[in-house]
């Protein structure tokens, strides 16, 4: 079996689908600057109504799988919220004198609704990670680099390859397991199983490194180290799809943005 998950792409077509990868990433990156840097717990939870409705609506992603993928960075985000919640970040709150005076149950609120809005920040982060990127095949992400923001090809299209070679180094894990039990290599206890991963990541992480150096030389062969102009096999153009999701998710952040300093 494979420790990665499958990939979590889009299964029907949706207005996302049809968006230029450079514009997911201009709104995303926006959502998540606005998500960090705004005030009151009331922002984060917009953008995250916002990014579930977007995730659920707009992405043509399998609806099943998402809150699966989603679970690990959930826990995170509770956990972390609990341990706000639990450190009471009131003491460094610039109204702590009143609610000092007010007791403790004040202090327990402010820690709480602190706690909340940790959780709330994280849970965002997921989302638009996971409605940016997950709704981007690599190929067409790194021609959109190339065309609409002339990355440089090197560049653009050795991040393809690095994203290419993540599925590879599950099938290697599974090898390189494999082989060591033919050999006889068994861990017994913990402290085998211990000493046996870190074993076994070492050899993944060699067989990445040679690999890696193997389709360096070749890209370098097919001139991917130059930087002279060339020709567009995919071309990607920018349409009515892209200048809708620009101005819907810049008026949604600009909104929640207002909204968090009323």
């Amino acid at each position: 079996m494979s420790f990665l998950p499958a990939p979590l792409e889009p299964v029907r077509p949706a207005l996302l689908t049809r968006v230029a990868p450079v514009t997911r990433i201009v709104v995303g990156v926006v959502w998540l600057v606005v998500a960090v840097l705004a005030a009151g717990p009331l922002v984060p939870f917009a953008l995250g109504v916002a990014g579930t409705l977007a995730l659920v609506l707009l992405s043509g992603l399998p609806l099943g799988r998402v809150p699966r993928r989603l679970a690990p960075l959930g826990l995170a985000a509770l956990g972390l919220g609990l341990l706000t919640v639990l450190v009471n970040p009131a003491n460094g709150d610039p109204s702590v004198a009143a609610a000092v005076q007010a007791g403790p149950l004040r202090i327990t609120g402010i820690a709480l609704w602190a706690g909340v809005a940790i959780a709330l920040r994280l849970a965002v982060i997921a989302l638009v990670s996971l409605l940016v990127f997950a709704t981007s095949d690599p190929t067409e992400l790194a021609d959109s680099l190339v065309q609409q923001w002339r990355v440089p090809y090197r560049f653009a299209y050795g991040t393809l390859a690095a994203l290419r070679i993540v599925p590879l180094l599950a099938a290697d894990w599974t090898a390189i397991r494999t082989v060591r039990r033919l050999r006889g290599i068994e861990p017994r206890g913990p402290l085998g199983r211990v000493t046996a991963f870190g074993g076994q990541l070492l050899v993944l992480l060699i067989t990445a490194i040679r690999r890696a150096e193997r389709m360096a030389l070749a890209m370098d062969a097919r001139g991917f180290d130059t930087d002279r102009a060339r020709g567009v096999y995919r071309p990607i153009t920018l349409g009515r799809p892209d200048a809708l999701v620009l101005i819907a998710g810049l008026a949604v952040a600009a909104g929640v943005l207002v909204a968090g300093l009323l």
